[in-house]
């Protein structure tokens, strides 16, 4: 079982297998060069820590999901899933972020006018760049890591079927999530830290 310790509990910290400075060359390879320098800079720091992030909500998500029958429980229910939709947010944010830069230098934009790039706008241009051919579906797991995403808002409870629980399960939201990222990856993959658990197909 994981527990939320208190940090007297835990000395000695925590321990870690990457840091987000071991992203920045595969953040280099894959942030266009042709953006505005303040942008490009923003952007590496934006996702160099929200992917460390992933890795450590996967850590945590994926040992509970996939424990054997007799197992007992990981993590307490309500951290589990709230985790997924952490995790699907993050993702989202990774994917905006290079969907929008992407589409900035394939309109010859540098984004230093800080101008808003429309949902269908990005997710083209990133699909354009990390799955050409649709071979690993990329676009559709972007798709419904978007739907989780909007789950975010509560201004319109009565619109909905159900409640958010029932869309926050492993296969509906985690999958789809990691499988995009794992996407990404896939786009110099040689520079990927070597410790990651983001490429590692569950």
């Amino acid at each position: 079982m994981f527990f939320i310790t208190q940090s007297d509990e835990r000395p000695d910290g925590y321990v870690h297998l990457s840091t987000a400075n071991a992203w920045t060359m595969w953040l280099s390879r894959n942030i266009p060069v042709g953006l505005h320098a303040d942008v490009r800079h923003r952007l590496n720091s934006n996702l160099k820590h929200l992917l460390v992030g992933l890795e450590l909500k996967a850590a945590l998500i994926d040992p509970h999901a996939h424990r054997t029958h007799n197992q007992p429980s990981l993590l307490f229910e309500p951290y589990f899933q709230n985790l997924i939709m952490e995790f699907g947010l993050a993702a989202f944010s990774v994917l905006e972020g290079l969907g929008s830069g992407h589409w900035l230098d394939q309109n010859n934009l540098d984004g230093g006018n800080a101008m808003r790039i429309e949902r269908d706008a990005w997710r083209a241009a990133l699909c354009a760049v990390y799955d050409p051919d649709g071979e690993h579906g990329l676009d559709g797991d972007v798709v419904r890591t978007l739907a989780l995403r909007d789950l975010l808002h509560q201004d319109r409870l009565g619109a909905r079927a159900n409640i958010d629980w029932h869309a926050m399960t492993y296969e509906a939201a985690f999958e789809p999530a990691s499988r995009a990222v794992r996407t990404l990856l896939r786009r110099e993959a040689g520079v990927v830290p070597a410790a990651t658990n983001l490429n590692v197909e569950q």
